[in-house]
């Protein structure tokens, strides 16, 4: 498939469920042609085969984000395929829960190549190509975990305010370089999406109750329509946070003023 020179074009990581997807219906309404990628093939399949039912320009890139290598071909086949890249989002991620210093590193390190090394690889590889054509612009979904800290989410906490910290950067560094790229970073709360699906009932009792409450907490939070429009009204507008939930920016004032007043964490049920 090769896109009309004139459409504009999005690449999605994370697109065949929750925020991916819905994101991607909603760009596809608006005439954008999409490259999605997912490492669950049957169901990216599925979105592709869905949205190009219903007359979309779109391609299905099977992608593991945690391989660097298969970004690069993300990469490569998006500007194959579409001709252009003028939206990326970097969505794809997964939750781990647990004690921080009974976790094994595996699971670190797992977190964090999902949910973190992927958008720098895909900046590596994706930036130039939009600095070439001339104008861009990148969304990394982050997290309200990227504004506050809770207890037993260590590590999808170190990767969201990674996330959030990158996007910072990068914006600061595009701007000092006089370069055409928009930057916005996404931190919603709970979305209905399927990422607690997988967390262990059991474990320490605490984790095992917080996990409890992401899953019906998650399971009654914003719908992943909701959350899409939100993103596309904020690249549209231009800004750099987009903050679905009131809550979030609630959390991050609360967070600085504690800071700024010397206060240590505090535990609270």
């Amino acid at each position: 498939m090769a896109a009309n020179p004139r459409q504009q074009a999005a690449v999605i990581t994370g697109a065949a469920g929750g925020i991916g997807r819905a994101l991607a219906q909603a760009l596809a309404a608006r005439g954008y042609a999409l490259a999605l990628a997912d490492v669950d093939a049957s169901a990216l399949e599925a979105t592709r085969a869905a949205l190009a039912g219903r007359g979309a320009a779109v391609v299905a890139v099977p992608t593991d984000v945690a391989d660097m290598r298969q970004i690069g071909h993300l990469c490569e086949e998006s500007f194959l395929r579409l001709g252009r890249v003028d939206l990326l989002v970097n969505n794809a991620g997964i939750l781990a829960t647990g004690r921080c210093w009974e976790l094994p590193p595996e699971v670190f390190d797992s977190v964090m190549r999902v949910n973190l090394w992927s958008v720098l690889h895909a900046l590596r590889c994706f930036v130039p190509r939009m600095v070439a054509q001339g104008a861009g612009h990148i969304v990394n979904v982050a997290s309200m975990a990227g504004l506050a800290v809770g207890p037993w989410l260590a590590p999808y906490t170190l990767s969201k305010q990674g996330v959030v910290a990158l996007s910072e950067g990068l914006a600061l560094e595009l701007q000092a370089a006089g370069l055409p790229i928009g930057v916005s970073v996404v931190c919603p709360g709970p979305v209905a999406t399927g990422i607690a699906s997988g967390l262990d009932s059991g474990g320490a009792q605490e984790v095992s109750q917080m996990n409890g409450a992401l899953r019906s907490g998650i399971a009654a939070g914003m719908t992943p329509e909701a959350v899409a429009r939100c993103i596309i009204d904020g690249v549209l507008a231009g800004r750099f946070w987009i903050l679905p939930h009131e809550q979030a920016a609630h959390a991050a004032l609360a967070r600085a003023q504690g800071i700024a007043a010397g206060s240590p964490p505090a535990f609270a049920l």
